[in-house]
């Protein structure tokens, strides 16, 4: 892709991780950190995040496995106005045909291709490790990147114990191809159990969820998630990245989320006490001040 450096207005205050991070810091890894951490989370102070005044500029929200990009559609009327919001579906998923298997890395490269220079980046669960993938592999479109419930490597192993011992998707996969609508819906009645108005919100989007019918790609992009592993390139990824996971989340529990912290140059934590899987469902206004401040 052309190049077009990492550049924005505002703040200057130095962002830093630690005093062992590589030099090669990018100038809008700043002004964003002011942070406090508490164990292993990490909590915001919202009002000391600077906000900055932007004329227009691009975020894609990239939907997780057997989703499309209309799983964002309660959210997306709580971003600022200024933002060019896009929500493409992955391949395989909505109505983006599925050629071949599911790919991750080619799944990032179609996305990145369509991405205007400095865009920021939101991912959920599968859609957060192809934004990993856009971030390091195109490194000058993505100027920030926001992980929620997401993951470096799903399936724990005995040198990665962050991960899941089993994956809980692997049942859904057979209930979703049975009655995809159904299925869908008690999926988002579980991730929403604290929600007051999950009702109204699963009414809201369950719709354009299932427009398509079952996605093509749900048996190959849960093989691809399965097999997904973004660790070796981590540390390469020098993208300022906000992560955030749900309390109650039994999918991607915030465990999985402190690895990436770790790993990562650049990275803050939120979580969501109340939240499961779909922070930016239950929790839509706290989500959407995070951006906010976050992208700017």
């Amino acid at each position: 892709p052309p190049h077009c450096g990492h550049t924005r207005s505002g703040g200057t205050a130095v962002f830093s991780k630690s005093a062992m991070q590589p030099p090669q810091m990018p100038p809008d890894a700043r002004a964003w950190h002011n942070a406090q951490r508490s164990g292993s989370k990490s909590r915001f102070h919202l009002e000391n995040i600077p906000m900055t005044t932007h004329s227009s500029h691009n975020v894609y929200l990239i939907h997780g496995w057997a989703a499309n990009g209309r799983i964002f559609d309660p959210l997306r009327p709580l971003l600022p106005a200024h933002w060019q919001v896009h929500a493409p579906d992955l391949p395989g998923h909505g109505a983006t045909p599925l050629e071949g298997a599911f790919d991750i890395a080619a799944a990032a490269d179609q996305i990145a291709a369509q991405m205007p220079c400095n865009s920021d980046v939101l991912g959920w669960s599968l859609g957060g490790v192809v934004a990993l993938f856009i971030a390091y592999r195109h490194p000058d479109k993505v100027r920030h990147l926001c992980l929620t419930a997401s993951f470096a490597k799903f399936l724990a192993t005995p040198a990665y114990p962050q991960g899941v011992s089993r994956s809980a998707l692997d049942k859904m996969t057979a209930l979703f191809e049975a009655d995809f609508p159904k299925y869908m819906r008690q999926f988002l009645e579980l991730q929403l159990l604290n929600t007051p108005d999950a009702g109204a919100v699963i009414d809201a989007v369950l719709p354009g969820l299932t427009a398509h019918g079952t996605p093509a790609a749900l048996e190959s992009a849960l093989e691809a998630l399965n097999g997904a592993d973004a660790r070796p390139f981590l540390p390469r990824v020098f993208q300022p990245a906000l992560l955030v996971y749900g309390g109650k989340d039994g999918i991607t529990p915030p465990r999985i989320g402190q690895y990436l912290q770790e790993h990562l140059p650049y990275a803050e934590t939120v979580v969501i006490d109340k939240a499961a899987h779909t922070p930016f469902l239950s929790h839509p206004q706290e989500f959407a001040a995070l951006l906010a401040r976050f992208f700017g």
